[in-house]
This record gives structure tokens, C-alpha cells and sequence, in this order.
């Protein structure tokens, strides 16, 4: 399985090239404007995962939204999901923690705890936009809502799109 091109979630301009079957993400390098290679054009986003070792950026894991053999994939670290057969569910919790929740036709549901997302100091503009912005997989799971919608982010990963 070839490694997937993804723009980096958090930091844009930032490409990541990840290995489908170990869920390790390596450094990719953006791809100048007036080069035509088209594979490199990104095929989803990816949410680096925090590491301490994380500053060398020589290796990683992460959360990432993307296609791949005609398929849209949800995937965190090593585990990989097909978006056709799972449903996603992400929930805050009384202690300003949040779950996401991963079912599956193909085995048990998977829980995931997320860390609220540092959202810096309080801003009365802040709406759901921004959180959108500042949250991944709250990000993720509003894509993966509607089956409709999924086709159409299918459709546009699969083509590919610019790094930056």
C-alpha cells in the first residue's frame, strides 16, 4: 500500500505522507507551484497526534480524514476505518472532556478520549466555526454526518488538492 499525501490539519502548509497499514506519518515536502506532479497533491487531512518526541517532526502518528483506493478512511494511529461502514459520533462530557465514538458493521465500537482543544483566551466572537477550526475530530465527525456528503469529500479527495 502506497503512502497517502495529507495536508496537515493544524498547520497549513504542512504535508505529511502516511503509511496506511502502520498509521506512521513521515515529513512530505509541499510541492512547488510550477511543478505539474500530480502525486503529490494532498488526498485528505491529518491531525498529528502529540508526541514528545514530536518537535524533530522525524516521525509521528496522527488522525486523518481521507481517500484512498476509491475509498474514504478514518484513521487513527494503526486502526483504519471505512467511512462507508462506520458511523462516528463525538460528544462532550461533564468534565469538559470529549469521546469520539467509532461503530462499526465489522466489530465493537471504539471510544476514543480527545482533549479539549486549547482554544486560547475567551473571545465572544468564538462560534462553531472557530471550533471546527480547533478541533479535528469535531471536525471529522461534522464531515462524516451525512452520507451525501461523504461522496462528495470521496469524490474531491480522490482527485487530489493543492498542498497550500
Amino acid at each position: 500500500m502506497s503512502p497517502v499525501v495529507l495536508r496537515d490539519y493544524d498547520r497549513h502548509g504542512d504535508v505529511w505522507l502516511l503509511d496506511p497499514v502502520s498509521g506512521r506519518l513521515s515529513p512530505g515536502a509541499p510541492r512547488a507551484a510550477d511543478d505539474a506532479n500530480t502525486a503529490d497533491l494532498c488526498h485528505g487531512f491529518v491531525h498529528v497526534l502529540p508526541r514528545d518526541a514530536l518537535s524533530s517532526r522525524t516521525s509521528a502518528e496522527g488522525a486523518a480524514l481521507y481517500a484512498e483506493s476509491s475509498r474514504l478512511w478514518l484513521q487513527l494511529g494503526a486502526e483504519r476505518w471505512d467511512c462507508d461502514l462506520a458511523s462516528v459520533r463525538y460528544t462532550r462530557q461533564p468534565d469538559g472532556s470529549r469521546l469520539l465514538t467509532i461503530a462499526s458493521r465489522g466489530g465493537p465500537a471504539r471510544e476514543v478520549p480527545v482533549p479539549a482543544p486549547d482554544t486560547g483566551p475567551f473571545d465572544p466572537t468564538y462560534d462553531w466555526t472557530d471550533a471546527l477550526a480547533d478541533d479535528f475530530f469535531l471536525w471529522a465527525a461534522d464531515q462524516l454526518s451525512r452520507s451525501g456528503h461523504r461522496d462528495v469529500l470521496r469524490a474531491h479527495y480522490l482527485r487530489g488538492f493543492e498542498p497550500a
